[in-house]
């Protein structure tokens, strides 16, 4: 049986904080992180500088900086609370050294394929799974068969080294919370497999015990003071979709509009691998960055010449790399991408160097 954790917020809060757990406050609504003060939230603009570090809301108490202000510091916690009672505590998955399963139980169909959509990345043409495929209906179902699969005896056996935080969401799915295998990961959505998404790194999930205004993540199992490893079979392959994409050396982050000597593709590749470069290196302002790369990749992609996915499929992968959610890439980049191409560049002048 597992202790039971406090009901109110801040108590909860400051019980997870004692065991190393970073907190954040979260709108009960929304379950995001609050939002910024009118200061912060005005200079996050492009070419502002504008870091944690320096910044003066933290110490007086404020919380501005989402997910990235996430603490153990009792003082600060209850300070926030003091001021906004109805937060719930979020934890931030990678200073807490933690990683988070989160397994859905969503009224969402089936891939189309499920031989390849099921457990992307693992071909399962001729499992027995596929017989009765309307069987899988959950994450929690798509984990056990990822167990089979990968010769796991249980997705989260008994035995205290290998056992998670267990909570149960008002949703009826499941948080699974690990000790994290590695640092530098990043989250991965639905790229382990259907329903299930990873949450790593400066990303972040409800705590266990908080309530938000759809229910209460019930704790089910586990201790918050010593969250099981991932087993052997499962950090293999959590590392194979959450490991860190490769960086291109940095190079100049400015992006010019210059000639790229009869190579128009080649210049919009270097263009958005210099911009990747650089939203790599970035802890604020990183959505600005990826939309303003994203809208002169489009202004440039009729010039080029480089097929649309191919150039979308680029610009996300430098958003998640940089630590932005794959969802929320994916909306900056279509959005910005389409404005782009709806106020085509004139082609560079200047050959690039």
């Amino acid at each position: 049986m597992s202790t039971p954790l406090p009901a109110a917020s801040l108590e909860l809060a400051l019980y997870l904080a004692a065991v190393g757990w970073h907190i954040v406050p979260l709108s009960a609504t929304s379950k995001r992180p609050l939002a910024n003060c009118s200061r912060c939230h005005s200079t996050a603009r492009p070419g502002s500088t504008h870091p944690i570090e320096t910044c003066p809301c933290l110490p007086a108490g404020r919380w501005c900086h989402g997910v990235r202000a996430a603490t153990t510091d009792p003082a600060r916690l209850s300070t926030w609370w003091q001021r906004q009672p109805d937060a719930v505590p979020g934890v931030a998955a990678g200073p807490s050294g933690l990683i988070l399963l989160d397994l859905d139980a969503h009224d969402d169909p089936l891939p189309a394929d499920p031989a390849t959509g099921l457990l992307p990345g693992i071909d399962l043409t001729g499992d027995p799974a596929l017989a009765e495929p309307a069987r899988i209906r959950t994450g929690l179902h798509t984990l056990a068969l990822l167990a089979r699969v990968r010769g796991g005896v249980h997705p989260w056996p008994a035995i205290p080294e290998h056992q998670p935080v267990v909570a149960t969401t008002p949703s009826g799915g499941r948080h699974l919370w690990y000790r994290a295998p590695t640092a530098n990961l990043r989250q991965a959505l639905g790229k382990l497999g259907w329903q299930i998404d990873i949450k790593a790194g400066w990303n972040y999930g409800l705590a266990p015990g908080a309530t938000t205004s759809t229910g209460t993540y019930h704790l089910r199992s586990g201790d918050p003071a010593s969250p099981g490893r991932l087993p052997e079979w499962l950090a293999h392959e959590v590392l194979r979709v959450t490991a860190p994409a490769p960086i291109q050396p940095r190079l100049s982050p400015t992006l010019r509009r210059e000639r790229c000597d009869g190579a128009p593709a080649a210049y919009l590749t270097t263009v958005l691998s210099r911009g990747a470069a650089h939203l790599a290196t970035l802890t604020d302002g990183r959505q600005r960055a990826l939309s303003a790369l994203a809208y002169h990749a489009g202004g440039l992609l009729a010039w080029s010449g480089l097929p649309e996915h191919q150039v979308s499929a680029h610009l996300i992968t430098a958003g998640e790399a940089s630590g932005l959610p794959t969802r929320l890439a994916i909306r900056i980049v279509h959005r910005a991408l389409l404005r782009g191409v709806r106020a085509p560049l004139s082609p560079p002048s200047m050959p690039m160097r």
